[in-house]
């Protein structure tokens, strides 16, 4: 079953609360911005999955799992629109706020990023905090685009605590996929986790 909303350029509650059927999905497209961002607080004890797709051609531009309770800040660029999939048996509580950009702005402070694709060949969900951006839940067997400036950590949480993942520098080359499991593992051995 999948939803379709479109909000017509008109001005928009700052907040609104959805709901999404078990095993369906909701597409949202707000028509007339050339950007936005919207924040997102998943209300439920199961995660969602979160992409965001061309309008044109339905592609994957990237995407994210929202973990249970978890919260993210994701920006849709006008040529795209964002998807939400409820894969449980409940129903799903999501809250959005939208907040319109001025895509020049963003781009002048996004200069210096780099954009990369976060990968999880596993089958368990990999949870990561990015301090001040998101805290992304990678499903299984997918891939996360990321624009990230030099210097920001991705951090990982074990038994509580949390520990640096990597960093971003300049030996990640743009567009390159990073393969997230492969390091998790290598830097718990590096730490002594198990």
């Amino acid at each position: 079953m999948s939803l379709f909303m479109l909000a017509m350029g008109v001005t928009i509650a700052q907040k609104s609360d959805l709901q999404i059927p078990p095993k369906s999905s909701l597409e949202l497209d707000y028509v007339g911005y050339e950007m936005y961002e919207l924040e997102l607080k998943n209300k439920m004890s199961k995660g969602l999955e979160v992409k965001v797709v061309s309008k044109e051609n339905g592609e994957f531009v990237r995407g994210f799992g929202l973990g249970p309770t978890g919260k993210v800040e994701v920006m849709v660029e006008d040529a795209s629109k964002i998807v939400f999939m409820n894969t449980s048996n409940k129903m799903a509580n999501l809250s959005i706020s939208f907040k319109a950009l001025d895509a020049a702005k963003v781009a002048l402070g996004n200069a210096g990023n780099i954009s990369f694709t976060l990968v999880n060949n596993s089958s368990k969900p990999i949870p990561l905090i990015i301090p001040n951006v998101m805290n992304p839940n990678l499903s299984p067997n997918s891939n996360s685009g990321v624009d990230l400036a030099l210097g920001q950590e991705l951090l990982f949480r074990h038994k509580g605590k949390r520990y640096v993942l990597f960093t971003v520098g300049p030996d990640i080359q743009e567009g390159q996929k990073i393969d997230v499991y492969k390091i998790l593992q290598e830097r718990k051995k590096e730490l002594g986790l198990r």
